[in-house]
């Protein structure tokens, strides 16, 4: 696994990639809080979309609105935060790889994110045809899990910037 990681680290570090991002990063005024605010933001829709569908399915929320209806408003939405997601942190991420591939904290958020990414995507496909009469204990389960991985995957997200301080051996 080290050996995968200095690897990876080695090809962005040789990438042009890493050069322009660090440019755009360090020469275009504002950017980073700029893209920071648009990560959060993405983070923002891409949680309200799904989690409040898990707290429909969940009855904890909207229990007057009909799960079927939810899914189709909010799944479009979830979908559009992905891209946006993505395309908000890859500037950091290659500006500074080694800062992420050799960050604990950040092989948690992606192990999470990756386990509720599917799960995610396994509960919009399982809600296809749900109603609110036909809501399944197995299912809120599913919710629960899904619920729970965006939390935890965000939480991860904000510590990567502490892991100095977490993992600190001096």
């Amino acid at each position: 696994m080290a050996e995968l990681r200095s690897t990876l680290i080695e090809f962005f570090n040789q990438s042009f990639l890493r050069e322009s991002s660090a440019d755009l990063l360090r020469n275009v005024p504002g950017l980073p809080p700029i893209l920071q605010t648009i990560h959060l933001l993405g983070a923002a829709i891409l949680l309200g979309s799904v989690v409040m569908f898990c707290l429909r399915l969940l009855s904890v929320a909207a229990r007057n609105q009909d799960p079927l209806e939810m899914r189709r408003r909010l799944y479009p939405w979830f979908i559009a935060a992905l891209p946006v997601m993505l395309f908000s942190a890859l500037p950091f991420f290659l500006a500074r790889p080694q800062r992420y591939l050799t960050n604990p904290v950040f092989d948690i958020k992606m192990a999470v994110l990756t386990i509720t990414l599917g799960l995610s995507f396994w509960l919009w496909q399982r809600s296809r045809t749900v109603s609110a009469d036909t809501i399944s204990v197995s299912l809120r389960l599913h919710a629960l899990l899904v619920t729970a991985g965006w939390i935890l995957t965000v939480l991860a997200g904000r510590w990567i910037a502490y892991a100095d301080y977490i993992f600190w051996t001096g």
